[in-house]
C-alpha cells in the first residue's frame, strides 16, 4: 500500500513488540498533528527538527526528575532559579599565604565569599590583599574595621586608623584545632571597572576549646585612582603562622566563592 492508512489502533501481529519501518527510515509527524504517548519514551537523543533550538513543553507543565536520578549538564544552563553561581572551593594549605586567582571577571559584578572552620598553628588573624593576574596589590590603599563582642560580655575592635598595605577578614583566631574561624563576605566589584571595591562580613570565632565564642562584623575597603580590574585575592596571616591544612570534603580550612547574578 502506498497511500494511506486509517486505523484507530495499531498492534504487534504477535506477541507484545512491533518495529515501524527500517533503518535509514523517516516519519513525519506534520504541523498541527499531535504525537501523544502516554506511558513511556526511550531515546539516547532529542535534537531540534530545524535550527538549533526547541522547547519542551509549555507553560505550567512540570518535569520531575525521580529519586535516584541524574541531571548531567556539560554545557551551559540559563535560566534556572538561584541568584549564586559556584566558581571555586578550595582547602587551605599549610603555608601563611594562599592565592586563589582567576576567579573574578567581568561575569559578576558582586561575589560571595564562605570560608569554613579555619585556624593557625598559632593564634593569628586572617588578613587579604586583592590580586591582579598572579600579582598581589598590597599598595597602601586598604583600610579595615573589626567589631566583636564576646559571649562573656567584652568587646573587641581592631581597626587600621587609616590606610594600610592590606584588609582584614578573621580577627584573632583561636589555634586549638576544636576551635575554628568561620564566615561568611561579600565582595563588591572586584573586577568592575569602579575605583573602590570592598569586602564586608560577619563571621564566628571560637575561643579556648570553642569555650568562648566572639562574632565579629568586619568591613575592608579598596581606593585606587586608577581603576583596578581585579581577577583574585591572596590571604595571608597577620603574623606569619602556617594555615592548618584544609580539606574540601572534610568541611574545614576552605574557601568558597559564588558569583552573584544579577547584581
Amino acid at each position: 500500500m502506498t497511500s494511506e492508512i486509517k486505523a484507530d489502533k495499531w498492534s504487534p501481529a504477535s506477541g507484545t513488540a512491533g518495529t515501524i519501518g527500517d533503518s535509514g527510515d523517516t516519519f513525519t509527524v506534520p504541523t498541527g498533528a499531535n504525537f501523544t504517548v502516554t506511558d513511556e519514551v526511550k531515546t539516547n537523543k532529542i535534537s531540534p527538527a530545524s535550527g538549533t533550538a526547541f522547547t519542551l513543553g509549555d507553560s505550567g507543565d512540570t518535569f520531575t526528575i525521580p529519586s535516584g536520578a541524574t541531571l548531567a549538564n556539560s554545557g551551559t544552563a540559563t535560566g534556572f532559579d538561584g541568584d549564586l553561581v559556584h566558581i571555586t572551593s578550595q582547602a587551605f594549605p599549610s603555608a601563611n599565604i594562599f592565592v586563589v586567582d582567576s576567579v573574578f571577571s567581568s561575569s559578576y559584578v558582586n561575589y560571595i565569599m564562605t570560608i569554613n572552620m579555619l585556624n593557625c598553628t598559632t593564634d593569628d588573624t586572617l588578613d587579604f590583599v586583592f590580586v591582579k593576574s598572579g600579582t598581589a596589590d598590597a599598595s597602601s590603599n586598604y583600610r579595615y574595621t573589626n567589631k566583636g563582642y564576646q559571649n562573656d560580655g567584652n568587646s573587641t575592635d581592631n581597626y587600621s586608623n587609616g590606610t594600610t598595605t592590606y584588609g582584614s577578614l578573621l580577627y584573632n583566631m583561636d589555634a586549638d584545632s576544636e576551635a575554628g574561624a568561620s564566615g561568611t563576605f561579600t565582595i563588591y566589584s572586584p573586577y568592575a571597572a569602579y575605583q573602590r571595591k570592598a569586602i564586608m562580613g560577619v563571621s564566628a570565632v571560637p575561643k579556648g576549646t570553642a569555650s568562648n565564642l566572639t562574632p565579629f562584623y568586619t568591613a575592608s575597603d579598596y581606593h585606587n585612582g586608577t581603576t583596578q580590574q581585579f581577577t583574585g585575592i591572596k590571604f595571608q596571616s597577620r603574623i606569619g603562622h602556617n594555615f592548618r591544612a584544609g580539606s574540601v570534603s572534610g568541611g574545614y580550612s576552605t574557601v568558597s566563592i559564588y558569583g552573584v547574578k544579577n547584581s
